[in-house]
């Protein structure tokens, strides 16, 4: 079954890669022209069934469902991996939350005096 990515490094697709990566899953570079996300956004995932997928957390999600056939299957291990996958968009949601706040919400709540002074 052939993986499709539709993404960039400047989005969460480097995220999927990791764990095609850990999961020994090959994942192909899509062509972002024929990208079929239904918003045109990635990262965007599809296979040969016809699958799409999109959104990071729902392509980790099918990448574990996936891997489920490489013995990375039952209750305990599908707990520990999806503990792993939740705690990593959840600390990058944090993250590009506080650099949009300090970048927005800086020069307007911390004003500089005449003298130079915050």
């Amino acid at each position: 079954m052939a993986l499709t990515l539709y993404g960039s490094q400047g989005s969460r697709s480097p995220l999927v890669n990791w764990a095609a990566n850990e999961l020994s899953l090959s994942v192909e570079a899509g062509d972002l022209s024929k990208n079929p996300h239904p918003f045109g956004q990635i990262p965007c995932l599809t296979d040969d069934n016809g699958v799409l997928v999109f959104e990071s957390g729902a392509i980790l999600n099918y990448l574990q469902s996936k891997a489920a056939d490489k013995g990375m299957h039952g209750d305990k291990k599908m707990a520990e991996v999806s503990s792993w996958i939740l705690h990593i968009l959840t600390y990058m949601y944090v993250m590009q939350t506080q650099s949009w706040a300090n970048a927005s919400l800086d020069p307007i709540c911390f004003l500089e005096t005449p003298d130079g002074k915050v």
